[in-house]
């Protein structure tokens, strides 16, 4: 057997979605140097959850009603959740590192079922705080659409807040979560309002906000900026396939009616779930950042 033979066996035997190359992030602490395997269970007569379970606030939540029987995390249960995925993360990591030198099929599957573990963890942490999601996104909606589209952001930045948590320092994942999400809808709500009011605005109005000397100028100044955005959205469609380039045009009111579709309206349409409607849209506004850096000096020097 030759030396390609093998290599090319030990490249077959990775999975097409595992980079050895990335390392595996997780936040230490100095339990995992010792390496002792009951950091993975709680110790006897501890319970993960918390004896009283408030419900309520998963009421007229549509899609979210079947978590009213979820229970709720304790703060013993939440710190060793938190512990567990850490350290799943950690030894994950330590054996992605050994990969790198030297790759074995039980290796390999030994990092795909820590990290599936580590994954399990996570989203259990994420599903016994979702209804503080729907909390927040309750006093920051105005209508079902709303609700919907803030929930999509909000379960975003609630796996976000979970990989970023630290849980030795003492405090419940509740506070930190909640100041996350609210700075976030915050943002988001104010980027939202800031749109709608510009695309209300009709031509007619903001011909009428500009002086007369400077009408020629500016409108000179629109002229250009369409050519740019139409030259922009004709690179947009190359770099996109068809269903990012549909996504993108419809999430954002690119279409010849200007009018931005919400995520289940999408996820209707093209037979999709809305978060997988999410995921091709996050894809495509970074294939977009990357175009964008690349278009940015013609960009500059077109304005100057």
């Amino acid at each position: 057997m030759t030396t390609a033979t093998v290599d090319n066996q030990r490249n077959q035997t990775v999975p097409e979605d595992l980079d050895l190359t990335e390392p595996v992030f997780y936040l230490p602490n100095e339990a995992f140097r010792v390496g002792a395997d009951d950091l993975l269970y709680l110790e006897a007569g501890q319970s993960i959850y918390s004896e009283s379970s408030d419900s309520t606030e998963a009421s007229e939540s549509g899609d979210y009603e079947n978590l009213r029987g979820l229970p709720l995390l304790s703060s013993t249960g939440e710190a060793f959740l938190f512990r567990k995925m850490n350290y799943l993360k950690f030894l994950a990591e330590k054996t992605r590192l050994k990969l790198t030198k030297r790759r074995s099929k039980s290796a390999l599957q030994e990092l795909e079922d820590l990290l599936a573990d580590a994954d399990a963890v996570r989203n259990h942490i994420a599903e016994c705080n979702l209804r503080l999601v729907i909390s927040i996104a309750r006093k920051f909606s105005a209508s079902a659409s709303d609700f919907d589209e803030l929930m999509s952001e909000g379960n975003e930045i609630l796996l976000k807040a979970i990989n970023k948590f630290d849980f030795s320092r003492g405090f419940r994942f509740s506070t930190y979560a909640t100041h996350s999400v609210q700075r976030h809808f915050y943002r988001y709500t104010q980027r939202r309002q800031k749109r709608n009011t510009l695309e209300h605005k009709s031509s007619v109005e903001l011909l009428n906000e500009i002086p007369n000397g400077e009408s020629d100028e500016v409108i000179d100044q629109w002229v250009r900026e369409e050519q740019r955005m139409t030259a922009l959205i004709g690179c947009m469609a190359d770099r996109l396939d068809e269903r990012e380039h549909k996504i993108v045009v419809a999430r954002f009111g690119l279409s010849s009616d200007g009018v931005a579709k919400t995520l289940r309206e999408l996820s209707s349409e093209m037979g999709l779930s809305k978060e997988r409607i999410r995921q091709l849209q996050i894809i495509a506004i970074e294939k977009l950042r990357d175009l964008f850096d690349e278009l940015d000096p013609e960009i500059l020097s077109a304005r100057a």
